[in-house]
């Protein structure tokens, strides 16, 4: 048992032991209430008699115990060493102190409907509630005033018939452990009407015995702490405080949780054991209702036929964009089909001018498009693709993310980095043109096999790219380029080519619209070497944003400039192009307690086992949790396999990953496992 269970079991026992207003009070919808009988009160005030048999309102004290556990939890949460969620928590409760300290422990108010993110806005909520009243308690040691009582937090929730009876349950029961203030709203009432209610009847001050108000009867101002993220559909450009929109009642949204991805969520209730719904071990990772809410798809373990399926846990979903697959769309609208039928057809056209630009072999060629000096060819044969080498490159449709189309003796397209410059050989810049590709490749699933870095030579360039040309099938320079003396590599890749250097009548165009104030104008010198490009050369309009200068290609290899500001972003367009023409892997993180040398024989066991699965192992240093990392993902190469496993074809990587997954966490010491997470998302090495 947890130091949170325990502090959960106490607050239980003593609770039940005393008498206490309740902890969860529905209320009926605004037009069942009498307007005569309203009094000017919270809602969240509880009502009792007194000694003379009039009615009295009161805020219900916090049980000691319920505080103390939230008080030992913000310490906990604000000490947290952990790399990847240490900002998040503390930002997080930052904005919460915030909240408290403009609004008041009355008047910030928490949104609990059972799901991941409200647990983590409640167990935030509790913690920064109960400093909340710490700092209060101080205040009153130095000005000795009267004695400060904590209140109970506050939450609502909106019946729903069509609810699930696990999430129901944990409500119920998380509200009763955490000693809550809870309101839940009849069935029916909606989430604007309810908000209208709680902000209409704010009045911080309880009534006296004459049921008059002690203060000015004024509501007071809301704030409302919701679980938004910025992935969530209705998130819009919110930041930790939004007003609400006009279309509803007054008050401030609270997002403590704005920055935070899914990875991010279940790390954080996973780190601190906190208590979560029940359905997110079975496979669900996004709450709606019993109408509309599966297990994510993502998540299906291998299925034998006749069994019942089964699902991995909500936390080990390694595609996070695919958090809400479970949640069943509403039918769409005429419009909406519509809309989706233009979409189509856009993607359609695309995939159309996708598969012209491959047969003119201007993009992702194979090595042999590209003369090397024994075997020289002419432009005009470049412009033909042999048809002996040109092979089909298969796009993800996404009817089925899981499954990668693998052909038989194919192997996947790779990519090479060409860096020039004197100024990187001899030390005068930093190169940080290669991070900022290698980032942009692993981002968008294209493998970088290799990286080379050449000096401003003509011959060296010319030389390094017809290695290249060998070894993988696009090439991404970096530098040489621009009107300069030592800018060389525009030509090199012409006499690569075996191209002739012209004046490109597109770039020649642009240098005038863009440099030129008067188009009619002749181009300076400058400008004609810009505008003198190989024969080969397209000029590809990659960015989505008007205006932006187009990246430079011939044949498969995308020149770019070394500027490392220009560079990284052309990079990451150019990664993004080649990402829809390159076959995709999967990968996952497998963080672990314990050292590199414990899991030796077992990885090497599990590896043995699922030679269709790359694995790496690496050790963190000095970190106070973290021992060892272990990544998996699908075989980048097929050539690496023997010839036996490349007669399987249509290989479905994704079950080979999550096979060796279940493998290795079944293989590992319990407790060892600290998370799971989608290789893309980068992990802190200290």
């Amino acid at each position: 048992m947890n130091k949170f269970t325990e502090l959960r079991a106490t607050i239980k026992t003593a609770n039940t032991s005393q008498q206490h207003s309740p902890n969860w009070r529905t209320l009926p919808c605004d037009d069942d209430i009498d307007q005569d009988s309203k009094k000017k009160i919270s809602l969240f005030s509880h009502i009792t008699k007194s000694p003379t048999d009039k009615e009295v309102s009161f805020h219900a004290n916090w049980s000691e115990e319920a505080y103390q556990a939230a008080l030992d939890q913000y310490d906990l949460f604000m000490s947290c060493s952990d790399s990847f969620i240490q900002p998040f928590v503390q930002d997080a409760l930052h904005t919460l102190d915030q909240a408290y300290r403009l609004y008041g422990a009355y008047s910030v108010i928490g949104s609990f409907n059972g799901g991941k993110d409200a647990v983590v806005i409640l167990e935030l909520i509790r913690a920064a509630h109960a400093n909340h009243f710490r700092n209060l308690r101080q205040t009153q040691v130095d000005t000795k005033s009267v004695d400060i009582q904590p209140t109970r937090p506050r939450v609502i929730y909106f019946n729903n018939s069509l609810e699930f009876p696990e999430v129901y349950n944990f409500v119920q029961d998380t509200v009763e452990n955490y000693d809550l203030d809870m309101i839940a709203f009849k069935e029916g009432v909606g989430f604007v009407g309810g908000l209208k209610m709680l902000v209409e009847e704010n009045y911080l001050t309880p009534i006296d015995e004459d049921m008059q108000p002690c203060s000015v009867p004024m509501p007071h101002p809301m704030a409302f702490v919701l679980g938004t993220r910025e992935a969530d559909p209705n998130a819009g450009k919110q930041g930790a405080f939004a007003p609400s929109s006009s279309y509803m009642p007054p008050f401030m949204r609270v997002n403590p949780i704005i920055k935070w991805t899914y990875g991010h969520i279940w790390h954080f209730l996973r780190l601190y054991q906190l208590p979560y719904c029940s359905l997110y071990d079975d496979g669900y990772t996004s709450l709606g209702t019993v109408k509309d809410t599966l297990p994510c798809p993502a998540l299906k373990k291998v299925h034998v036929e006749g069994d019942l399926p089964e699902y991995w846990p909500a936390y080990m979903l390694k595609d996070w964009q695919q958090e809400r697959a479970g949640r069943i769309k509403k039918k769409k609208s005429d419009k909406s089909k519509s809309e989706d039928q233009k979409t189509s057809n856009r993607e359609k056209s695309k995939q159309r001018d996708m598969d012209a630009i491959s047969k003119c072999s201007t993009i992702a060629s194979l090595p042999r498009y590209v003369t090397s000096p024994d075997t020289k060819q002419t432009c005009e044969d470049n412009n033909k693709a042999p048809t002996d080498a040109v092979d089909e490159i298969r796009n993800d449709d996404n009817s089925d993310v899981s499954s990668i189309d693998t052909m038989s003796n194919a192997r996947q397209r790779t990519v090479g980095i060409l860096i020039v410059g004197d100024e990187i050989l001899n030390g005068m810049t930093p190169d940080t043109n290669t991070h900022a590709a290698a980032v942009a490749l692993k981002e968008h699933n294209v493998p970088l096999s290799k990286v080379v870095v050449v000096s401003d030579n003509q011959d060296s360039i010319v030389s390094e790219i017809h290695n290249l040309q060998k070894e993988v099938d696009v090439i991404i320079t970096s530098g040489g380029v621009g009107p300069t003396h030592d800018d060389v590599t525009i030509k090199s890749v012409a006499a690569a080519l075996d191209c002739s250097m012209e004046i490109n009548d597109e770039m020649a165009t642009l240098l005038k619209t863009k440099m030129n104030d008067n188009e009619e104008d002749e181009l300076t010198e400058a400008q004609v070497k810009m505008a003198t490009l190989p024969s080969l050369s397209k000029l590809k309009y990659l960015s989505e944003v008007e205006g932006d200068w187009p990246v430079l290609q011939c044949s498969n290899i995308f020149i770019l400039p070394g500027v490392p500001q220009f560079f990284q972003k052309k990079v990451e367009h150019v990664a993004k192009y080649l990402s829809t023409e390159l076959e995709r892997s999967v990968a996952f993180k497998v963080v672990l307690s314990i050292d590199e040398d414990a899991i030796v024989p077992i990885l090497n066991s599990v590896v043995e086992r699922n030679p269709l699965v790359s694995f790496g192992s690496y050790p963190f240093v000095d970190h106070p949790e973290y021992k060892t990392v272990v990544t998996l993902e699908g075989k980048r190469n097929l050539s690496e396999l023997d010839d036996s496993m490349h007669d399987r074809g249509n290989i479905d990587m994704d079950i080979h990953v999550k096979v060796a997954l279940s493998d290795l966490v079944h293989a590992l010491p319990d407790e060892s496992v600290l998370r799971v997470e989608n290789s893309s998302n980068e992990l802190t090495f200290i």
